[in-house]
């Protein structure tokens, strides 16, 4: 049996607390949605299959391997 990894855990995080939300509202299932994509992106960071230098350089528009 595989473990869960970080990534799996901040997806079901971010669907438990946004199922809490969505029970209040349309704009709160988008806010679901929203969380679980948060809460991906912070289990990537955890894991180490997201680099926050790589991505900063990616968003400024900077290629990596020139630096």
């Amino acid at each position: 049996m595989n473990s869960m990894t970080p990534k799996v855990i901040g997806i079901i995080v971010g669907l438990v607390l946004g199922i809490v939300w969505m029970a209040l509202s349309f704009w709160a299932a988008l806010l679901a949605g929203g969380l679980a994509l948060v809460g991906w992106f912070l289990g990537s960071l955890i894991e180490g299959s997201i680099h926050p230098t790589d991505l900063w350089n990616a968003l400024q528009g900077r290629r990596g391997d020139l630096e």
